[in-house]
């Protein structure tokens, strides 16, 4: 017999189940009706021998039984049973079996919905072509190893750095801002410049027409990104062979790109994507694709060497002491946000186990209802193994509806953390059904029917027969009661620890919204405007230009202050190379150590605009704003750090950082880095994020040190958002050519709910108050359910209690007793654990309130809302009638 005879009678007899049965009763009836004639023919009756002939070959089902033993498919056929029986016990108790259901759903559904997250976030975020092998080379600076920097090279540069033995192709790329010139108003434009294998480097084919190819090198043609399509032009597919005006240039429109294709994502999202050439920018950003099998470290030592050789080559654009950081393009997202997803998907898995606990209760006392019916079953002849085969059948088929609801739900909560928390996480992520996330669910599935399904299964497969046929169902060990109470204090102590985390989180959250900032960003809006380069023009024409496009501002209807800041947006740091904290040097003063300091480049409306205190001196006139030179003004932390001894007004304070490093975008005042007199002190304002204090901070002339563009500020009697018809006209009347970067007012307000730390704590506010919320939710009913049970086990004792003259809180403190004890444990082990994991979480989210006694609270509530869900059942008990308990029994 070949090996395959086995395996085509097994898939014959499971598909043709219903013809194999048939076939097995007719041969069966074939041999009866045979053995029958042989009986007449004996001399019996014929309704004799049919009898006789049935009573030698037995009845049908015997022989079905038989021949399925025979080819091995009899355990199949009992599984089948066992799972139809299971629907039917569930069938009998919905409100159990939907409690268990929904409880493994909430659970299984968040479980899956953060893996899908991270899956699709971390893992897979991307559509790119061997994405896994795509690389950022940075710098790190050794002076500030925690700050990672791309690097430009120039076409020569560019050209020599693609022969690297660790390369397979490399796609350069610059992003710019453009006009589209035609209109009434000159309407911003973020392109990005881009060598022509970007199809075949990154592999996404467009949504309309196509991508870049090698021959559109130097060509006018230009690809559109999805949004600006959607946004210009209505989502219009009659768009290929259009043209676009950009600077006066026309640009045939080739392709539309899909909705995920944002590759520029982390250094500026754009509109559109053109050839690059020499003429259009004279340096690019490479994105590298690693050969296969050259690690990161490996590329690290290659590039070294060519980044070495091109700082001697152009020793201002690149830092003093460096080391090239290859790092893959997920590297920065895995930054920012590994520790929130860690805790997210620790989070869950709390839930989950509650989730479990909670059906193992739930399983736990029905299986106490149904020991009779199980020590019925074992003494006509069902083995232990049989039982707990069973019992886990009816687990798992919780389980496997508890995931298929979970699944359908996981979809849903996994956009969650995608809105909560906008711009941590790559655009191109898409929360999706795929079969890793599928094949997660049903692993999970089966891991939890097996864990919350094991404990009953182990209790109930073993059933004292002789006592349950005695007491005829009514009576059972404490074995069980004590299971319900190990798993009531485990399922108290994980809700403590979601609920204090919760509580650490929006209380944190409620300290940032109400911090104190230094500055009132309310009706305070902002836009950028780009700055053409004008060889033509000095830095006093450039100081004369910005500050009547800032007069222009101020004089429209509606706005009381207007100001020019340039590469400050509050409360982060400075961009740019500004952005860094610069070292700086005191006249008279000497220091062992580096004193650094932020400088911020502002007008002197920058204060009032943002209501800022002038605590001492003055601000700079207009004239000297204009000039830029030889004034300063400092905060109050600068003071307080640097100057504690000394009378601020009239030090002189100068920084190497002003000075012009030859780049040709830079435009700096005659003597920007001499030596300056601070002329006055103003309040503190937070300038380095939410969560870490204020900076030192000197603030100069805006025109001591201009580039490619400036920010101005302005304060509004309303939405400042309303205001960007009346800016565009305003500075259309200055210069017809001049445009708003991105074509929209920015507020303060929303740069506040840009901060990484505001968006975090609002996402751990809301995430784990939903999930300490469903984790008390499913603790409360957990505690209900033991209650019941243990009052429906102790009906008759209760009865003759009552009967002989119980009062009633003797009989609820007798229900209640040991659960209370139970829940009273598992808020202790809570506690305990939430003060261990205070380091930990301390580190993960510094943003908590971390004091220990936001957990008084948190133990309050759990303790108040566990002793209701307690008492309210036992007070149920305490009020049945004890004659009709003794009447039933």
């Amino acid at each position: 017999m070949s090996l395959l005879s086995p395996i085509r009678s097994w898939w014959h007899a499971l598909i043709h189940r219903a013809r194999t049965n048939h076939d097995v009763e007719e041969e069966l009836q074939f041999h009866i009706d045979m053995r029958a004639q042989q009986l007449i023919a004996s001399g019996l009756t014929p309704k004799e021998a049919t009898r006789q002939a049935k009573i030698e070959f037995g009845f049908v089902d015997v022989q079905k039984e038989k021949y399925r033993t025979a080819i091995g498919l009899r355990p199949l056929y009992e599984l089948g049973a066992d799972i139809r029986y299971s629907f039917r016990s569930l069938y009998r108790n919905p409100l159990i079996s939907i409690a268990a259901v929904a409880s493994l759903a909430f659970g299984i559904g968040a479980t899956s919905a953060m893996f899908n997250v991270i899956y699709s976030t971390v893992l897979n975020p991307f559509p790119y072509a061997d994405a896994d092998r795509i690389v950022n080379p940075s710098l790190l600076d050794r002076k500030q190893p925690q700050v990672p920097t791309w690097f430009a090279l120039e076409p020569a540069q560019y050209e020599s750095f693609v022969k690297a033995k660790s390369i397979e192709s490399v796609l350069g790329f610059m992003l710019a801002a453009q006009p589209e010139t035609g209109g009434a108003f000159p309407e911003d434009v973020g392109v990005a410049f881009v060598t022509p294998n970007m199809n075949s480097f990154l592999g996404v084919r467009a949504l309309l027409g196509r991508g870049l190819q090698m021959s559109d090198a130097g060509q006018n043609v230009i690809v559109l990104s999805y949004k600006y399509w959607q946004r210009r032009f209505g989502g219009d597919r009659n768009v290929i062979g259009r043209t676009l005006e950009l600077d006066h240039q026309n640009l045939t429109i080739i392709g539309v790109m899909p909705a995920r294709f944002t590759f520029t994502e982390t250094v500026g999202n754009v509109d559109a994507y053109i050839p690059w050439t020499a003429a259009r920018s004279q340096a690019l950003f490479p994105w590298i694709k690693l050969r296969s099998g050259v690690t990161p470290e490996m590329a690290d030592a290659e590039f070294q060497g060519y980044v070495n050789a091109f700082k001697r080559q152009t020793p201002t654009h690149f830092p003093d002491d460096f080391r090239v950081d290859v790092q893959p393009i997920a590297a920065p997202y895995i930054h920012r946000t590994g520790h929130t997803l860690a805790l997210l998907f620790a989070s869950v898995v709390c839930l989950l186990l509650i989730g479990c606990a909670n059906c193992s209760v739930l399983l736990l006392s029905r299986g106490e209802a149904r020991l009779h019916e199980l020590s019925i079953r074992s003494a006509i002849g069902a083995d232990r193994f049989r039982l707990m085969r069973q019992l886990l059948v009816e687990s798992l088929t919780i389980s496997i509806a508890g995931a298929a609801l979970g699944t359908a739900l996981s979809f849903w909560l996994a956009e969650l953390p995608l809105k909560l928390m906008p711009n941590m996480f790559p655009q191109e992520a898409s929360i999706s059904i795929n079969w890793l996330v599928l094949g997660f669910s049903i692993v999970l599935a089966l891991l939890t029917g097996v864990l919350f399904g094991l404990a009953p299964a182990l209790r109930f497969s073993r059933p004292d027969v002789s006592q349950m046929m005695q007491a005829r169902g009514r009576t059972s060990s404490d074995t069980g009661f004590r299971s319900l109470n190990a798993f009531i204090a485990v399922q108290i102590a994980l809700t403590f620890i979601l609920l204090g985390v919760a509580g650490a989180a929006v209380t944190g959250f409620m300290h940032i919204r109400s911090m104190t900032l230094g500055y009132d960003p309310h009706n305070v809006g902002f836009i950028s405007v780009p700055l053409k380069r004008d060889p033509n023009k000095n830095q006093q024409a450039y100081a004369n230009y910005v500050d009547q496009l800032r007069d222009a501002v101020a004089t429209v209807p509606g706005v009381s202050f207007a100001a020019t800041g340039s590469g400050a947006i509050p409360p982060s740091q400075p961009f740019d190379r500004i952005g860094r904290p610069l070292t700086f040097e005191l006249l008279g003063q000497e220091s062992k150590l580096p004193q650094h300091t932020l400088v911020h480049l502002v007008s002197p409306e920058y204060f009032a605009t943002l209501r800022i205190p002038l605590l001492r001196g003055r601000i700079w006139n207009r004239d000297e704003n204009r000039n830029g030179d030889f004034v300063a003004v400092v905060n109050e932390t600068f003071v307080q750090r640097y100057l504690s001894e000394y009378d601020p007004i009239g030090q002189q304070v100068r920084s190497d950082g002003l000075k012009n490093d030859g780049r040709p975008a830079n435009i700096t005042s005659p003597h920007s880095g001499d030596w300056r007199q601070i002329v006055g002190v103003v309040g503190d304002a937070r300038n380095d994020g939410l969560e870490r204090p204020v900076f030192p901070t000197i603030y100069v002339p805006y025109s001591t040190f201009m580039w490619d563009g400036t920010c101005f500020f302005f304060r509004a009697e309303t939405d400042p958002q309303g205001f960007i018809r009346q800016l565009r006209s305003a500075l259309h009347a200055v210069n017809p050519d001049q445009r708003i970067r991105g074509n929209r007012v920015e507020t303060l307000d929303d740069a506040l709910q840009h901060q990484t730390v505001w968006i975090q704590q609002h996402m751990f506010s809301v995430l784990f108050s939903v999930f300490g919320g469903l984790a008390l939710l499913l603790s409360l009913f957990g505690i209900m359910s033991t209650i019941l049970f243990a009052a429906g086990r102790r009906k008759n004792e209760l009865g003759i209690r009552m009967a002989l003259g119980a009062r009633r809180s003797h009989i609820v403190w007798t229900v209640s007793r040991t659960t209370l004890t139970t829940i009273t444990c598992g808020i202790a082990a809570g506690l305990t654990l939430n003060l261990a994991l205070r380091k930990l979480l301390a580190h993960w989210m510094p943003a908590n309130n971390h004091s220990p006694w936001i957990l008084t609270p948190v133990t309050s509530l759990l303790l108040a809302a566990s002793a209701m869900a307690c008492l309210l059942p036992a007070i149920r008990a305490a009020y049945a009638n004890p004659l009709e308990t003794l009447r039933d029994n």
